[in-house]
């Protein structure tokens, strides 16, 4: 069957880009709301999955270890939030991609806890266990299901309560109040509000939810392995948030169907290359995105021009 028309095909592409969605929603409440260039997002996404997985493999219950996966990324941005949050926008964005590579290299060194290069292995076990209880059930009054399709559920039902939850704070005086800071921090404190403290608490808030991600990734994936994790994770939350648009949630929905497809989904098709060079023709793809969206509607699809600042 052409891939393009198998039910597996899109419940794999879909669930990756709900995955994306939720990581990019975090990213989004950091750079669009705050202002917070985060260029290690993926690092609070590695400690939700490896919290994630050592808990299931250390025989945790599922329901205990998805609080605590969350937990564990929020209390790492806020300890990575409290000494670099005063620095200049540049140099806070060079600590977080350095703070991303240092835990990417510790995970990869220590073999004895995350498995090292050979990958934390059996981490989405009992996720499987459940997800096969579901298949039967559903077998048993006469629905075949694809595999893929009750964590696709799962993921996209989180996904949008997230962008629920945030559009409604969208509404309050707290992100008023991140977004005056986003503008201009002077004048946010001298208009009274607590500049450093609101920074904090939308980097503690963004890297759990990054870490919400790193929990479906770890049940989407069968072995968690540190290259999961490099840079280019975030880069391409980036491109999502450019392709979308700044400050735009359905935005994000949107951004990460269509790139999760050109990183994803061209994995099923046939192209007449080897696999590293279609690998590489990918983020050119994504590259090309990015430098037309940026030259012809640097806002997003759904973006607003008043969220950009180019001339800044």
């Amino acid at each position: 069957m052409d891939p393009l028309l198998a039910l597996g095909f899109w419940a794999f592409v879909l669930t990756f880009a709900g995955i994306y969605a939720i990581f990019v929603l975090g990213l989004q409440l950091e750079v669009g709301d705050t202002g917070l260039i985060n260029f290690g997002h993926v690092a609070f996404m590695a400690i939700g999955a490896y919290t994630m997985g050592l808990c299931l493999t250390n025989g945790v219950p599922i329901w205990l270890a998805v609080p605590l996966a969350v937990l564990a990324a929020a209390a790492a941005g806020i300890l990575l939030g409290i000494p670099t949050l005063r620095l200049r926008a540049d140099y806070f964005a060079i600590t977080t991609i350095a703070a991303g590579e240092i835990l990417r290299i510790t995970i990869q060194n220590e073999q004895a806890t995350t498995g090292g290069t050979q990958g934390l292995r059996g981490a989405s076990g009992p996720w499987r266990d459940f997800n096969n209880d579901v298949l039967d059930w559903f077998d048993g009054i006469g629905i075949e299901l694809d595999r893929r399709i009750p964590l696709l559920v799962l993921v996209w039902i989180t996904a949008l309560l997230v962008g629920t939850l945030l559009a409604y704070l969208g509404r309050t005086p707290w992100r008023r109040a991140l977004r005056a800071v986003r503008e201009n921090e002077e004048a946010a404190a001298a208009s009274g509000v607590p500049v450093f403290s609101y920074k904090l608490q939308s980097l503690a808030l963004g890297s759990a939810i990054a870490g919400l991600a790193g929990v479906f990734y770890t049940l989407f994936s069968t072995t968690l392995f540190p290259e999961n994790f490099e840079p280019i994770f975030t880069f391409v939350g980036f491109a999502i948030l450019i392709l979308g648009g700044i400050g735009s949630y359905f935005g994000v929905v949107v951004g990460s169907i269509v790139i999760s497809f050109i990183v994803s989904g061209t994995r099923f098709l046939d192209f007449p290359l080897d696999a590293d060079k279609v690998a590489a023709l990918r983020f050119v793809a994504i590259g090309l995105i990015i430098m037309g969206m940026m030259a012809f509607r640097p806002q997003g699809i759904f973006g607003k021009k008043e969220e950009l600042h180019l001339d800044a």
